[in-house]
């Protein structure tokens, strides 16, 4: 017999879970934000009061295995161990040493756990004009939806049927690196896209907006002084698999353009090889966190410039948790249409102490 998971886990879930309701709450009504948060503090007397969880929730993403996702999957599995719930097979649907993610095939995944009649899909909308239709059907026939990652919008959110998206507002979180380095006068700046994907291009423009000038991240030749973002588009076929063969791309431009001054990269790959070409006199800052980032964040003078932490474990537990709620409470749902936003979170070498546990522990 599977033991009854303890009621302490629980209520660890519930805090962590009401915070998110609680940022999740600000402008929403007062009747709904309470039954909401009454559903998720309900959630530590389970294990003592329910028995065990019979619920299957499928985890569906544009992503890979590395270590990015794997953050992702292990808050989905740790969630439904504790909870005591079962995930199907957890699904990613780049392959490593794809150029891209395979939407086609994420498409597919999504329709094979609707067929399958699971209690319900955290799924990341990674191509909302493909996805959407498909997503809306499974809301339509009875399957609770909770976005991730991707798609953490109002019109997809809208447009899908789903209870909310758990993950990080890209806009928003590029204009906070790009008001950083408007604060530390490093205001032409270049913004490395890495693959395809409108996330990235939002993180971009979101820079852009941040250093004050324009909505967009303009393409082709950098000026010779800022302010100003320019995008460049990495031609290496899976480039955050062969960071070594894209990076000469990334060093030739900043050789051609000597008025660039700090460039922003969306990967840890990408910028873990830039930080090791050294370019001269720019600033170099990233998305997300692995154990290379947090060494350049503390080495002193530290390499690195900052880093933008989404908190991908979150993305993946919360939702399971989210998910279980629906389910369990008669359909009492958290966000009320828009974001639980898992981050931005800056990361620089006056507080990366306060991460580096939950890396080296696979939470982060």
């Amino acid at each position: 017999m599977r033991k009854r998971a303890s009621a302490k886990p629980l209520r660890v879930i519930a805090a962590l879970a009401s915070l998110a309701l609680f940022a999740a709450a600000c402008g929403s009504s007062s009747s709904n934000s309470s039954s909401a948060t009454t559903a998720v503090l309900n959630t530590s007397n389970t294990a003592a009061s329910a028995g065990p969880c019979t619920y299957t929730f499928a985890v569906i993403t544009h992503g890979d295995n590395g270590n990015f996702w794997s953050v992702v999957y292990k808050g989905a599995k740790d969630a439904a161990k504790t909870l005591g719930c079962k995930l199907s097979e957890v699904y990613g649907s780049q392959q490593q040493g794809q150029a891209n993610p395979d939407d086609n095939a994420e498409n597919a995944q999504i329709q094979d756990a609707i067929n399958a009649h699971v209690n319900g899909i955290a799924v990341s909308d990674h191509d909302p004009t493909l996805m959407n239709a498909t997503l809306a059907a499974a809301t339509k026939a009875g399957i609770p939806v909770v976005l991730l990652n991707a798609g953490c919008d109002n019109q997809d959110i809208a447009a899908t049927g789903a209870i909310t998206c758990v993950g990080q507002p890209e806009t928003l979180a590029g204009q906070m690196a790009g008001q950083r380095f408007k604060q530390q006068g490093a205001s032409n700046v270049l913004c490395v896209v890495h693959q395809s994907g409108q996330n990235l291009l939002d993180r971009c423009n979101g820079l852009a907006q941040g250093l004050g000038v324009g909505q967009t991240c303009s393409t082709g030749n950098a000026p010779t002084s800022g302010p100003a973002c320019t995008e460049l588009i990495l031609s290496t076929p899976n480039a955050a698999s062969n960071p070594q063969q894209a990076i000469g791309q990334v060093t030739a431009y900043l050789q051609a353009h000597p008025g660039i001054n700090a460039v922003l990269t969306l990967n840890t790959a990408i910028s873990d090889a830039l930080v090791a070409a050294n370019p001269p006199n720019v600033k170099i800052a990233t998305f997300d966190l692995d154990s290379t980032v947090l060494a350049q964040l503390q080495a002193n003078p530290p390499k690195l410039d900052f880093a933008v932490d989404q908190q991908q474990y979150l993305q993946g537990y919360l939702p399971i948790v989210f998910l279980y709620l629906y389910n369990k409470y008669h359909g009492q749902t958290v966000g009320g249409g828009t974001t639980v936003a898992s981050g931005p979170r800056l990361i620089d070498h006056s507080n990366v102490a306060s991460v580096v546990a939950s890396v080296k522990a696979g939470d982060n």
